[in-house]
């Protein structure tokens, strides 16, 4: 039978640990407690809650229909217990002390010379972390409380985060030097229907606004070719298809290779990039900041980005 005493902080955190790592040894590592202390909070819980939360095995841990049931309450009642520390923690000091800050990968390769250096200079306080990792990974790991935020592009489902809104990148074609589309300016979405596209693997979100700009599929459906933009510059210069790519992309496109460049009509389609955060953490002014910051960042540095107008 569940017992009527409210469960520990550290029974609540070892438990939420223990589910997003599924390895005892990887949870415990990360809390920084031994193995059985670990596996005692987690029978503590076990039998306040009248029921088993995991399932042990000789490899990895299974959580249990019960355990699945209230991870979400005890990942929330985790968050809301870190978010307090974070607000006393920094009273009067903001943007001070270690920032985990996720970019994607399509974007990290100019971007992250542009946070690393300015942010040292504009934030002398504050030691950002970054690590680069796609979207769903990001979000993922912002919902359990191992990123503080990152800048992604904020057109897709954010599920519990908030974004702030930053820029716009345009997005442009990249073709084979000799393909009839090289040095165009007026391409359309709609001719897209009759080249053969590449895509990025699934979970890039390059990926899915490619084939959002793909209304119709015709005989030549987009193909996922590989997990790398570079992957995919080689193959567009061999011949193999066209792509598209953001626009600051093109300062990082290797040299004296057989492509070429063709832009969509005005006004051609952008990704909007944002900084996300938890909705439920208590530094939303802080992240505001940080956004404003990095905006001019981006825009000294003379990344090709357009202000957001709507």
């Amino acid at each position: 039978m569940p017992t009527s005493s409210l469960p520990s902080f550290s029974q609540l955190r070892a438990f939420v640990a223990l589910c997003d790592h599924q390895h005892f040894g990887e949870a415990a590592a990360t809390l920084g407690v031994s193995q059985p202390s670990l596996s005692q909070a987690i029978t503590a819980l076990e039998k306040r809650v009248g029921g088993e939360l995991v399932e042990r095995t000789t490899r990895r841990v299974l959580v249990t229909p019960l355990g699945e049931t209230l991870l979400p309450y005890a990942r929330d009642a985790v968050l809301a217990a870190e978010s307090f520390n974070e607000a006393v923690t920094n009273q009067g000091a903001a943007l001070t002390g270690s920032m985990r800050l996720g970019i994607i990968p399509t974007f990290a390769p100019y971007l992250a010379p542009v946070l690393l250096d300015g942010l040292a200079a504009t934030l002398p306080q504050m030691t950002p972390e970054l690590r680069e990792m796609v979207t769903g990974d990001i979000l993922e790991l912002l919902n359990q409380g191992r990123l503080d935020a990152a800048v992604i592009s904020i057109d897709v489902d954010l599920h519990r985060s908030t974004a702030i809104p930053m820029f716009d990148e345009p997005l442009v074609v990249l073709v084979s030097a000799d393909h009839p589309w090289a040095g165009r300016e007026d391409v359309t979405t709609e001719e897209l229907d009759s080249q053969p596209i590449l895509l990025l693997d699934e979970g890039n979100c390059l990926r899915e606004q490619t084939l959002a700009l793909c209304q119709r599929y015709g005989s030549t459906p987009p193909v996922a070719v590989a997990t790398t933009l570079s992957t995919v510059i080689r193959m567009v210069a061999h011949g193999t298809g066209i792509t598209i790519i953001p626009e600051g992309a093109l300062r990082m496109l290797p040299p004296q290779e057989n492509y070429a460049i063709a832009r969509f009509a005005d006004p051609g389609p952008v990704r909007r990039i944002g900084l996300v955060h938890r909705t439920s953490s208590s530094r939303g002014a802080d992240f505001a900041q940080l956004a404003e910051i990095i905006t001019t960042l981006v825009k000294d540095a003379d990344l090709p980005m357009r202000p957001i107008e709507d």
